[in-house]
């Protein structure tokens, strides 16, 4: 079930989770801020789901703040309001249900 302002129906919902989900497997760190993301990449992330996760977020939930630095890989997901926290423990659920352990 989408989160309260997201416009995505649950088979288009369930197909963005699964981009996180891709994008997760070469997460190289993912960093939880107060009201934010912050997940960097290795050089092997795929730029074009990461291009079109982000324009699908953008239309979908006009709530996130979204950034994308290419030169670091770099991807930022804020929010303003703590109330949509729940949309984004989505999304670092999804991030993180692929992503490689870190090292020991």
């Amino acid at each position: 079930m989408a989160p309260t302002g997201c416009t995505l129906d649950d088979r288009s919902l369930g197909e963005q989770l699964d981009r996180y989900r891709q994008l997760g497997k070469t997460a190289l760190s993912i960093d939880e801020l107060e009201l934010g993301l912050v997940i960097a990449f290795s050089a092997e992330v795929d730029i074009d789901l990461l291009h079109e996760t982000v324009a699908i977020e953008r239309r979908c939930c006009s709530f996130f703040a979204l950034g994308y630095d290419a030169s670091e890989r770099r991807l930022s997901i804020a929010i303003d309001d703590p109330a949509r926290g729940d949309a984004l423990r989505v999304l670092l659920s999804a991030l993180r249900d692929s992503a490689p352990a870190p090292p020991l």
